[in-house]
């Protein structure tokens, strides 16, 4: 755990240095009117827009990119419960299992493991319908799109083809993204909240160190996102999802425990 920590620690602290983010994954390209005067149009990842202002996209294109959604949303579904789990055995196994052991039973006594089963579903329920939506993404936008990825919704203007997105300057760009790493933590957080008061009866240093460490991802993702821009954010992502899929791994432990599985 401190080893997990320590690398939390240093990759917050690459995200504090350095040049903050000043529009650097923006392509601007000129287009002729049809009256012969230069517009600029900008893009947040290099691709070549259609009409409406969105990633070019043919229909292959698209059907590509969701079935390529549906697997990332299936294999984060799954793998990362299976890291969580693999993560809280060895944490009840060379942790003070007597102890663990001894709250565990208490927990069964007053039949709360299927408290303990509740938490991990609504846990898993929230990852799920946060991950979902990247199914349809890949059908608007690409891997490769950038800061265009931010974007958790797209507007259209009213009674016209041109679509509307946050903006993507120098300051405005930063603002938005950091509110759009809030927004993040505020979708995903609320298994986080129910995990960890039941949690930290069985294991308290354990859940200790894993909101440490889940903080500093956070940290590190809403730094890293604002200042730097898409994919800067992906170091803080990763710490805190470890984070919260072993606090998952500690209910489920304790719900198959109280039912006998284990």
């Amino acid at each position: 755990s401190a080893l997990l920590l320590r690398g939390f620690t240093l990759s917050t602290l690459r995200n504090l240095r350095g040049t903050p983010h000043a529009g650097k994954t923006l392509l601007f390209t000129s287009q002729k009117t049809s009256e012969g005067s230069t517009t600029q149009v900008t893009t947040m990842g290099g691709d070549e827009l259609d009409k409406s202002g969105l990633p070019e996209m043919d229909a292959a294109t698209r059907d590509a990119g969701e079935a390529t959604g549906r697997k990332m949303v299936s294999a984060m579904s799954v793998i990362p419960v299976l890291i969580g789990s693999g993560i809280a055995f060895a944490i009840y196994t060379f942790g003070d299992t007597a102890a663990y052991t001894k709250k565990i039973a208490l927990v069964t006594q007053f039949e709360m493991h299927y408290a303990y089963l509740a938490a991990f579903i609504f846990s898993r329920m929230v990852n799920f319908i946060n991950v979902y939506p990247m199914i349809w993404k890949s059908r608007v936008m690409k891997m490769k799109s950038g800061n265009l990825r931010a974007n958790m919704s797209i507007f259209r203007e009213y009674n016209s083809d041109k679509v509307v997105v946050l903006d993507d300057g120098p300051d405005t760009g930063r603002y938005n993204r950091a509110n759009r790493s809030l927004t993040h933590l505020t979708e995903n957080g609320m298994g986080l909240c129910v995990g960890m008061l039941l949690a930290c009866f069985c294991f308290p240093f354990p859940t200790l160190v894993l909101i440490c460490a889940f903080a500093v991802g956070r940290l590190s993702h809403q730094i890293g996102y604002s200042n730097y821009g898409y994919g800067a954010h992906g170091a803080g992502f990763g710490i805190a999802t470890v984070a919260a899929v072993t606090l998952d791994g500690l209910l489920l432990g304790v719900a198959m425990k109280g039912f006998g599985l284990i």
